[in-house]
Order: C-alpha cells, then sequence, then structure tokens
C-alpha cells in the first residue's frame, strides 16, 4: 500500500513538473517570462501586459504572490506553470470563473456595475442627477443613439430589433406621417442632458426617431421619472409572439442552409490555407485555437 501512495505521489509530481521542464527546464521558479513568448502571441484581449506600471490604489493591489518585474506586470505576474489551476492562473483560492482570477488584484467594489437610470430617478441634487446624464449623453456626444444603449446593454440586438433599425428612412417616413405621437430628432442639442423635466413630460408616451430612422430610444424610454412600465403578455399576445419567432427563425435556417463548406479547395488565393498560414497573418495563432 505504501508504495502505491509513493508511485503515485512519483507520478503526480512528474506530471505537474512536465510543462515547467519544457518552460525554462531544471530549476524554474515560475517567475521567468522569457519562455512564454517561443510560443505564445501575449494576452492583449484578456489583459494587457507590455509597459503597464503597477501603482497601489484605492482599485488595484497586486498580492505578494503575484510576483512583477520592475514593478510592471510580465506574463507570469499571473501565470505559473508550475501550478495546477486552469491556464496555469496564480491564486490563493479556487478559480469558480474569470471574473474570481481578476478580482486577486482589482477591488471588486470599483466595478460595480453604475446605473445611470437608477440615478437619475433618485431624489439625489440636480447637479448629482447632472452626471448620470452625462454618462449616456457624453462630452462632444453624436447623434448616435444606439452606441450610447449598447456600451451597457450588451444582449443585444433582441429579437426583432434588425428589421426594424435597418429599416430604409423612406419607408420609415411613410409609416408614420401625420402621426401625432412621433418626434423626430434631428439635432444633438433635442438630447441636451440639460434639458428640464418640463420638457422631458411633453415626450412621454411618444416615440422618437433620430433623423428620420429607428433607434432603440424609438421603443424604450431611459428616463424612468416618464417611462411606462408595461405588464407581462397576456396569452394571446404570447401566442402571436410565438409564432412570430418560429417564422423568423424558419426565414432565417432557409438562408443558412443555402451555405455550403468547401472542402474542394480554392483558387485565388493570396496565401495557402494549411495550418491556418494566411490566418496567421493577422490573428495570432493561439487565439485561432
Amino acid at each position: 500500500m505504501k508504495k502505491a501512495i509513493l508511485l503515485l505521489g512519483i507520478v503526480l509530481s512528474l506530471n505537474s513538473n512536465t510543462f515547467a521542464s519544457e518552460c525554462g527546464g531544471k530549476g524554474y521558479t515560475g517567475k521567468d517570462s522569457r519562455y512564454c513568448l517561443k510560443c505564445h502571441s501575449g494576452c492583449p484581449i484578456v489583459h494587457p501586459v507590455k509597459g503597464i506600471l503597477v501603482g497601489e490604489t484605492e482599485c488595484i493591489k497586486v498580492p505578494l504572490g503575484f510576483p512583477l518585474k520592475n514593478r510592471r506586470l510580465t506574463c507570469t505576474t499571473c501565470h505559473d506553470m508550475n501550478s495546477n489551476n486552469k491556464d496555469f492562473l496564480r491564486s490563493s483560492k479556487p478559480i469558480k470563473n474569470k471574473m474570481d482570477f481578476c478580482f486577486e488584484c482589482h477591488n471588486p467594489a470599483c466595478y460595480k456595475k453604475f446605473n445611470p437610470h437608477e440615478v437619475i430617478a433618485s431624489n439625489l441634487p440636480k447637479k448629482e442627477k447632472l452626471k448620470a446624464c452625462i454618462y449616456c449623453h457624453g462630452v462632444g456626444a453624436k447623434l448616435e443613439a444606439y452606441n450610447s444603449c449598447v456600451g451597457c446593454h450588451t444582449k443585444t440586438p433582441h429579437l426583432g430589433v434588425l428589421e426594424h433599425m435597418l429599416a430604409p428612412r423612406e419607408e420609415v417616413e411613410k409609416l408614420v406621417k401625420d402621426k401625432k405621437k412621433v418626434i423626430d430628432i434631428v439635432s444633438i442639442k433635442d438630447l441636451d442632458p440639460r434639458l428640464d423635466e418640463a420638457t422631458l413630460e411633453l415626450r412621454k408616451s411618444h416615440v422618437i426617431l433620430v433623423k428620420g430612422k429607428i433607434e432603440c430610444i424609438t421603443c424604450h424610454n431611459p428616463h424612468p421619472q416618464i417611462a411606462i412600465s408595461t405588464k407581462a403578455m397576456d396569452e394571446v399576445w404570447r401566442e402571436i409572439e410565438k409564432r412570430d419567432i418560429e417564422y423568423k427563425l424558419k426565414k432565417l435556417y432557409g438562408i443558412i442552409k443555402e451555405y455550403k463548406i468547401n472542402f474542394q479547395g480554392t483558387k485565388f488565393m493570396s496565401q495557402s490555407l494549411r495550418g491556418g498560414q494566411l490566418c496567421q497573418n493577422c490573428h495570432p495563432i493561439n487565439l485561432l485555437k
């Protein structure tokens, strides 16, 4: 029994050091980044490393077990080839998701999602509310309402959006002609965050177009003080919505079926496709896996 336990220990020991041996050889300490970039191109999408000088702040504090080089981040600040964690991440506790690992250095309180809609509906002084207005309207903002919305509302577009937002201006104009409940915003001044409550109240129950086009704010009112809450759909409308979804998915599937994968090779290419050779001109190989 003792021999079996000893043998298991040796096997586990060999397995945990295999990668470390390949990346630095005997005596590897887990703090040398020179070997990483021989195979990897870095991780600019997940977290920039090059040239990042770390200073301790209220929101950022790097633990002692996360080595820096001249106060700068390196690959081995976050990764250790001796680690048994997924992606060889350093951690003092189990990592259930990648955000857990981020909070090893970053204070989660500093990254709590800010909700400007709640602020402008609160009892805070007008000066404080104006800060929340700027969050969406911005300083030097352009008349691009969609871009303001999707910065936070990332689960978009929802079903039914594309046929509305991509609708030609001419068709929209025909539909809304002489309609009293439609307001067309043509200037950024019409979205000035300093508009008073009375002006906003005049827009209540109206749908808003932006330069004759349908935008997020056509159907959704981002101002809680004048927005209308809708009740859940009754059975009749649920059935209509369900059929509409089924129709759109069926139509989409019909379009997708027309596409075929070409396994026969292709002429007139600038480079070979074998082994991702063409793709690697722009995309790092480890991001294509």
